[in-house]
């Protein structure tokens, strides 16, 4: 009866905060893609906006996952909220310079992170396995809401707004992501005062050679990043690729929307699937899709094969992403589950922080479209590497 009560005093503020969280940690980024645009900044510049919004995580997350084991959640929730928030606030300060939206992007950045390590760790104090992936299945299902409402927002700002309006079109979404922004800091608080006290009072936790050793878990979280970085470069990038092709800001808020889509679709049917396939089987074919359809993104497609490509890419991510972070939980050794959870986000930024630079390059050579190829090849090849050890364990 403890546990259902837990679950339940926890379970809506905490979906209600993840669904926030995705609608504004898209809409502040695609408003700083924008107003990097309007001040003219290169493709490249963009790039590093992606990956200074990954640069502080990757170094903490294992030590905020670390902390949550030892402390409890509470804390991470209501820093995070509030932190969103600070970013939401400074990109509605007008004009700015390539300093300024870096600054923007590390706060966004490490504020996500803190709120992810917060909810994700309430997850997995919860004792049933069953219990947990029915939360992580609703918990990314709510987040794939929130991505859809992002581009739909940003489609209802632009209207009336031109081509030429970037700046005023970015201004806006900072407005609308601040005031969204100010609501999850309350439901943090309601998330902070409810939070489960931590189980490892009194024991050491595991260290973290241990969570690495067991079998597959390192290949989960590489596996898994790599399908965040794509996500991640869709939502950075497909603005300029809009630019670059032509696209208005209207459809490119469309195109981003059926990408969202797609994520809500699988994680939405995550739960039957994963009970006819296995997480691990399911896992190793949705991480070969991903590679595929988002590798589709750089040939130079029409709009309605774009939304095409990014539907399938959404789909296919969805269900690597949720398996990644049910399988985390589940192969974590006992009292670290948090930090295991940590440990993959960290590598989620390091891959988040790393890939853009790397694919700077190939879009200064080949355009912005090669962004893509290169992440699906990589992808692909991370997927093919760990067939053989997945398919032993389905």
């Amino acid at each position: 009866m403890r546990q259902r009560n837990l679950v339940w005093r926890l379970a809506r503020p905490l979906l209600v905060s993840a669904l926030i969280g995705q609608v504004v940690a898209p809409l502040v980024r695609i408003a700083t893609s924008y107003r990097a645009t309007d001040l003219d900044l290169s493709p490249q510049q963009v790039l590093l906006l992606s990956s200074a919004f990954s640069v502080l995580p990757m170094f903490l997350a294992v030590r905020m996952g670390r902390y949550n084991d030892l402390h409890g959640n509470g804390h991470a929730a209501i820093i995070g909220s509030a932190l969103v928030l600070c970013a939401c606030l400074m990109l509605v300060w007008p004009g700015g310079n390539l300093l300024w939206l870096v600054a923007v992007s590390i706060v966004l950045g490490l504020g996500q992170t803190f709120q992810l390590t917060g909810l994700q760790g309430e997850i997995g104090m919860l004792r049933l396995p069953s219990q947990r992936s029915s939360m992580v299945g609703s918990l990314m299902f709510w987040q794939a809401v929130g991505q859809v409402a992002a581009p739909l927002l940003l489609s209802l700002v632009a209207i009336g707004l031109g081509r030429d309006a970037l700046g005023l079109l970015s201004l806006r979404l900072a407005l609308v992501a601040s005031a969204l922004a100010a609501f999850g800091l309350g439901l943090g608080l309601l998330i902070w005062r409810n939070a489960a006290p931590p189980r490892v009072i009194g024991m050491d936790a595991a260290r973290m050679r241990r969570i690495i050793a067991v079998p597959g878990f390192l290949w989960v979280i590489v596996a898994g990043s790599l399908c965040v970085a794509v996500h991640d470069l869709v939502l950075v990038f497909m603005p300029v690729l809009g630019v670059a092709r032509g696209i208005a800001a209207t459809e490119v808020g469309v195109l981003l929307a059926m990408f969202a889509i797609g994520q809500m679709i699988s994680r939405a049917c995550y739960r039957r699937v994963v009970l006819w396939w296995g997480p691990r089987r399911l896992m190793y074919g949705a991480v070969l899709a991903t590679a595929l359809a988002s590798s589709a993104l750089a040939l130079p497609l029409g709009t309605v094969a774009t939304g095409a490509a990014l539907g399938l890419t959404g789909l296919s991510m969805g269900f690597a992403i949720t398996s990644s972070v049910s399988l985390t939980m589940d192969l974590a050794p006992r009292g670290a589950r948090a930090t295991s959870l940590g440990l993959r986000l960290a590598l989620n930024r390091a891959g988040q922080f790393l890939i853009p630079l790397a694919s700077g390059g190939a879009a200064a050579a080949l355009g912005p479209g090669a962004v893509f190829a290169l992440l699906g090849a990589i992808l692909c090849g991370v997927g093919l590497s760990g067939s053989r050890q997945m398919l032993r364990k389905c």
